[in-house]
């Protein structure tokens, strides 16, 4: 903020002053102000339509970029978040990006299948973006991906509190699978015996690990009694899923019987620990995962 001081001279008395030369000051005064307007309007329209242009410029460009997006239900692009961003914290287990795009590609199919199912829809450039029922595929897809990752985590953690994984996060897992695959490199080089792929995709070796530690996570429960078998449950399963046993008595099927009881006490244990695990979302990154 700046101050200005001006100085008043005294006024000369009416005598002093020359005669006429008020009328003459007033009459140039105002034969020059239409002058003075016309030039300063002169100057200033061509500003005025100059700011009015740019305005309207500005908005249909900001239209041009913002109303295909609206139209579709989708927002302006957002830039895709780096690999090493959490997504989310599954009771305290942090989800990078690079995990949970594993996800998103393993339920990339389903969602397609129940898009066109319920809705009619095909694919498209606005496939992912166009909302149905209040809801675009990108935002089924996601849920659906983060219901996985929570189902998972709370197995790997689960793993880790019985000894069977020395570290159940991401990190982790990917150390070991750039260690198999170099192992399998250096087996193929020395002319040794393989089994399975030479080398595992990131995306097939994190199954593989998953199953193996489901077996043997169901094996521990097991051992501990934390999914007990008793006889009379297992009967009780014979009779509900008959189906799966054709032309096999109780007796001849006990083992598979077994095994099926079991591989559903435990899934019913993971459904209902990642039901109550604390899960905490980052939505600034969950939301700009992309998903194509």
């Amino acid at each position: 903020m700046s101050t200005s001081t001006h100085r008043h001279r005294p006024r000369k008395p009416a005598q002093d002053r020359p005669r006429g030369s008020r009328s003459g000051r007033r009459r140039t005064a105002a034969s020059a102000r239409p002058a003075a307007r016309a030039a300063t309007a002169r100057r200033s329209v061509p500003h005025q339509l100059i700011t009015v242009a740019a305005l309207v410029a500005a908005a249909a460009i900001t239209a041009a970029v913002l109303l295909p997006a609206m139209r579709h239900g989708r927002p302006p692009t957002q830039p895709a978040p780096p690999a090493t961003a959490v997504v989310a914290t599954i009771d305290g287990q942090p989800i990078p990006v690079r995990e949970f795009a594993l996800y998103l590609g393993q339920e990339r199919a389903a969602t397609f299948t129940h898009f066109r199912q319920k809705f009619g829809t095909s694919d498209g450039p606005h496939f992912w973006t166009t909302p149905h029922d209040g809801q675009t595929p990108a935002s089924y897809l996601r849920e659906r991906a983060l219901a996985d990752v929570t189902r998972a985590t709370v197995e790997l953690n689960l793993a880790h509190q019985d000894g069977l994984v020395a570290d159940s996060g991401y990190g982790s897992f990917l150390h070991n699978w750039e260690r198999e695959n170099a192992r399998r490199r250096n087996a193929v080089a020395a002319h040794q015996v393989i089994y399975g792929p030479v080398q595992y995709t990131e995306s097939n070796y994190f199954t593989y690990v998953l199953n193996n530690l489901a077996a043997a996570l169901r094996d521990r429960l097991t051992d501990t009694r934390a999914i007990t078998t008793p006889d009379s449950a297992l009967r009780s399963y014979f009779t509900a899923h008959r189906g799966d046993f054709p032309h096999q008595s109780f007796a001849s099927a006990h083992e598979e019987v077994r095994q099926a009881y079991v591989l559903d006490r435990y899934r019913a244990l993971i459904e209902r620990l990642a039901g109550s695990a604390h899960v905490r979302m980052y939505h600034s990154v969950f939301d700009a995962v992309p998903v194509t």
